[in-house]
């Protein structure tokens, strides 16, 4: 019990410090990165339904 409440602590301290400081700019192109690799799956997965429906009918 005792390290989940020292875990707890620790991320509410590093939460502080990403209010007070910002994010790295390090992590902008991993955030932009994961968007574009997300935006990407759904425009696949909505390509490939959008190919298998047309052919299928």
């Amino acid at each position: 019990m005792t390290t989940f409440v020292e875990k707890v602590i620790a991320e509410e301290h590093h939460l502080e410090a990403i209010a007070r400081e910002g994010y790295e700019p390090a992590t902008l192109p991993i955030v932009l990165g994961l968007i574009m690799l997300a935006l990407s799956v759904i425009v696949g997965l909505a390509l490939g339904v959008s190919l298998l429906v047309y052919y299928l009918s």
